[in-house]
């Protein structure tokens, strides 16, 4: 019996071994951290992947309104191994239920909307603390969400454009809900450019749904045209037909909106067979990671621009 006890428990721990060391980061840490300033405070999980983080790309991703993973982060939040993968730190701002009941961002009010105010202020803060903080790469630093944590991510994106060198604005909403792009060029003022950004919408979304995704990219491209003309084209200069993963039988289309230049400004990823839920469950768990690489991909092919030039 004392045998088989002493077998069962070396099993275990072996067992326990290879599931550490097949995780991600196995000497890094996920740490909640809390940032504050005049507008207020909010906390974060941070991720720093083990090893010097010196130099090294700043993604920060915004969640959706009452997002489970965020309460807390992040077992099954999965960008943190494409964080081991491809080399980033990684930073989850979470909402407080005292400034929304829902946990969402506050995207849609007046006070959070603009450049140095409220949230925007906050998350901007946060990013910059970060980027001080652990030397990092000033030129690759972007910003993504899902939900009401995309409509958080066109709103940084207009109003911190001299930030972040790439967003991804994933089912969320345009810039003050409007249609033209004019409300994004005045926001950004006189650090208007061309801002790349990574688009996903489930076909089926019953909340922000195709139209209001479609709405969003095209406000966007006109938006660069407004500050570069003749840089972004009305239609797509190549589309392709993907699966979502291994294993998961959901066709995708992407579609590539590449400049004269030959920079790609925006790319638009639409899982066909899928709603709103499902889309949030591709761009944070396990069975996405395919999404989540290629959204990190686009990101990291973009680097702050030179001052007087353009993506």
């Amino acid at each position: 019996m004392r045998v088989a006890s002493l077998r069962l428990c070396a099993v275990l721990l072996l067992m326990a071994a290879c599931l550490l060391s097949g995780a991600p980061g196995a000497h890094a840490q996920v740490k909640k951290r809390c940032f504050t300033n005049d507008a207020g405070t909010r906390c974060y999980y941070l991720y720093v992947p083990h090893g010097d983080s010196a130099g090294e790309p700043l993604m920060v991703y915004l969640h959706g309104c009452d997002d489970p993973i965020a309460h807390p982060l992040p077992s099954g939040f999965s960008l943190i191994r494409v964080a081991d993968e491809m080399g980033f730190v990684l930073a989850y701002p979470i909402q407080d239920r005292g400034s929304n009941k829902g946990l969402c961002w506050n995207w849609d009010k007046a006070g959070h909307q603009r450049r140095g105010e409220g949230e925007p202020s906050i998350i901007a803060g946060l990013t910059t603390a970060l980027i001080d903080e652990f030397h990092l790469d000033r030129d690759r630093v972007y910003l993504g969400g899902y939900s009401a944590g995309g409509a958080m991510t066109t709103t940084l994106g207009a109003t911190y454009p001299d930030l972040y060198a790439a967003i991804a604005p994933m089912a969320g909403a345009p810039y003050l809900t409007r249609l033209e792009a004019r409300p994004i060029i005045d926001a950004m003022g006189p650090r208007a450019r061309p801002l790349p950004a990574f688009f996903l919408q489930t076909l089926f979304d019953e909340i922000s749904n195709i139209v209001i995704g479609r709405t969003n990219l095209t406000q966007w491209l006109a938006a660069d045209n407004l500050a570069d003309p003749g840089s972004a084209p009305v239609l797509p200069t190549d589309v392709q037909v993907l699966a979502v993963g291994p294993g998961v039988p959901i066709p995708l289309t992407v579609e590539h909106y590449a400049s004269p230049r030959g920079c790609e400004l925006a790319r638009f990823t639409l899982p066909v067979l899928a709603e709103h839920a499902i889309g949030a469950g591709f761009v944070q768990q396990e069975h996405g990671l395919e999404i989540q690489r290629d959204l990190m991909r686009f990101l990291l092919s973009h680097r702050m621009p030179p001052p007087h030039q353009t993506c």
